[in-house]
């Protein structure tokens, strides 16, 4: 649960071994090259090719075994055959679309052929949609007409001239029908269906090249890194060239290593005050889902603390306060586990996976001592009764929990900033900020009380001469604006005040969702409860369906609410006081596995 410490290194090596040597390199997978972020489009066209066509065969529904066969044919024929197969089946796709469309607007008409137009001696037939409340204009009309058939909104009119006739004869929309009949329109999609399923029968037999093609994905992607790697060194005009990066200090011998071979020379030291390091965040697996949390809105500065652990525990107690029901709870753990196997196939799927089981179980416990089960109670006297040892009922007990959980979040974010300030003396702030907001916690609980209040508003003034001394922290004051420059800052940090105050009031959100959730299930119970005894016959089902539909409804809004506001407790009011600054990520300069691209 830290931020991996980094060294400054510098590579030199000779200008015509640059290729073999950078490859070296990227197989060691180890350092971070300062160097554009984005390669050339050049370099990139070959990978996005190869991308697009993989990204297709892997959205096909149904694949075959993955396997590497032996008679792999040649990659610029399997990709000519692949973006065939694909543009076929979008240009067909698109023509379904019409041909339906079409054959939507022909069926109210019927299935009809047109005769030939001297069987019709030169008249033609047009074709009109009536809206209903105008019906009474068709008696108006000179023209011969017949009315063929009829909807709820419409009458579908047909008009004999040999002209198309104008506003002022026929006062009514045309309607295009074509001049292919229903049974013509029909033949038609049969013929795309067949195409369709052709294409679709040789789009599975091409997903046996998915893993032939995820390894040439990834050695292009190599290829576009390498050269984008190349174009960022330095050649010097000794025939020498010069890589500069960062790498993990536990990383470093294998650097070392290459230095030893002969083919680089290498430089490396701590970095300098003024340096910012890229951010690499070291996590044990069960609790790295905090870590994608935080990577999802910012990384900490380099110097700064890693709150991965604490925004992944505490997003887990703040998800079952406001899920609040052990049966919601098992449904969420049900489906966590039934989408392990998509989940558990990346890094990064395992990690949110493991936090929503932790989620899953964290709402179990506290619906449990709530003792809410899809906002049933226990009966009274058994054993789940006894262990409801909280009342959502209690109001003023819930709202005085939610506080202190959030005043004892933004002490620990506090805590976490203390403890990796730079320079130490400016710890002191953030002991500050702690004992004001302990202090204020405690004289808030004691005002109903007769307790004494007297060390509180001691511990708040205290903690404000802290903030307003150890903000700002300079080696030394030497004269009247460094004093009054730190001054100022601290006055500028005290204005945070009202801020920490409506941060930790936030947290009331807790409860309020929580107890929306709640009253939800129980309003759904009662009201599938009422209808089931009013409406006879029908009762039962409806009964289902109100408990069916009311559920799903609460549960969705539970887990929109214990997601958003979790997230957003953690990334927003606990990062402000527990993080400075915002890094940049490490991204190793390294070779790609197949399996990335395999999803």
């Amino acid at each position: 649960m830290s931020i991996v410490a980094m060294q400054r290194v510098t590579l030199i090596g000779l200008v015509d071994r640059k290729r073999e040597t950078l490859r070296r390199l990227q197989a060691l997978g180890v350092m971070h090259v300062d160097a554009p972020a984005v390669p050339e489009a050049a370099d990139r066209r070959e990978s996005l090719e190869l991308h697009q066509a993989l990204t297709y065969l892997l959205a096909c529904p149904h694949r075959r075994r993955l396997q590497r066969p032996a008679d792999t044919p040649g990659l610029g024929e399997l990709l000519e055959t692949i973006h065939t197969n694909r543009r076929r089946r979008e240009d067909l796709i698109d023509r379904l679309t019409l041909l339906r469309r079409h054959r939507r607007a022909l069926a109210p008409w019927g299935d009809f052929h047109f005769p030939p137009l001297e069987a019709l001696g030169g008249q033609r037939l047009w074709f009109y949609r009536v809206p209903l409340g105008k019906h009474r204009l068709l008696e108006a009309l000179d023209l011969p007409w017949q009315v063929v058939n009829r909807d709820h909104r419409e009458l579908y009119l047909v008009v004999i001239a040999p002209e198309e006739p104008t506003g002022e004869q026929v006062p009514f929309a045309r309607s295009h029908t074509g001049s292919r009949s229903l049974t013509a329109v029909d033949a038609a999609i049969e013929t795309a269906r067949s195409e369709l399923e052709d294409l679709d029968a040789e789009r599975f037999m091409l997903t046996r090249w998915i893993v032939t093609l995820a390894g040439h994905v990834a050695q292009a992607a190599d290829t576009a890194e390498l050269l984008r790697i190349m174009r960022a060194s330095d050649d010097t005009a000794e025939a020498l060239f010069v890589i500069h990066g960062w790498v993990p200090r536990e990383r470093l011998p294998a650097l070392v290593a290459l230095d030893e071979s002969g083919e680089v020379a290498l430089l490396e030291r701590p970095p300098a005050d003024d340096e910012e390091p890229p951010v690499l965040l070291d996590n044990p697996e069960w609790l790295a889902g905090g870590e994608e949390a935080v990577k999802f809105f910012q990384l900490p500065g380099y110097r700064s603390a890693d709150p991965s652990a604490m925004v992944g525990l505490s997003f887990a107690l703040f998800f079952a306060i406001i899920l609040a029901d052990a049966g919601y709870a098992l449904v969420f753990g049900a489906l966590v586990a039934l989408a392990r196997p998509r989940w558990k196939r990346s890094r990064t799927g395992r990690r949110l996976g493991r936090l929503g089981l932790a989620m899953s179980a964290g709402g179990l416990l506290y619906g449990v001592l709530v003792g809410s089960y899809f906002g049933l109670a226990p009966p009274a006297h058994s054993w789940a009764a006894g262990l409801a040892v909280m009342s959502m009922d209690d109001f003023g007990g819930m709202m005085r929990l939610s506080i202190t959980i959030g005043v004892c979040h933004l002490i620990a974010g506090n805590a976490l900033a203390a403890r990796h300030a730079r320079p130490r003396r400016r710890a002191l702030s953030n002991g500050g900020w702690i004992l004001m907001l302990a202090s204020g916690f405690a004289l808030w609980l004691s005002l109903p009380t007769q307790a004494p209040r007297l060390p509180w508003l001691v511990g708040l003034i205290l903690g404000a001469v802290l903030v307003l001394l150890f903000t700002r922290v300079t080696p030394r004051i030497d004269g009247w604006r460094p004093a009054l420059q730190r001054l100022i800052a601290g006055l500028t940090a005290l204005g945070s005040v009202t801020q920490a105050f409506g941060h930790a009031l936030s947290y009331m959100r807790l409860f309020a969702l929580g107890l929306a959730s709640a009253s939800l299930a129980v309003t759904f119970n009662q009201l599938a409860v009422d209808v089931r005894d009013a409406v006879a016959g029908a009762g039962p089902l409806l009964f289902v369906l109100i408990l069916l539909l009311g559920h799903a409804l609460n549960f969705a809004l539970a887990l929109m609410g214990g997601v958003v506001h979790g997230l957003r407790l953690n990334l927003i009011e606990f990062l402000r006081w527990g993080v400075t600054g915002e890094g940049r990520p490490y991204q190793a300069f390294a070779n790609q596995e197949e399996s990335t691209w395999i999803k």
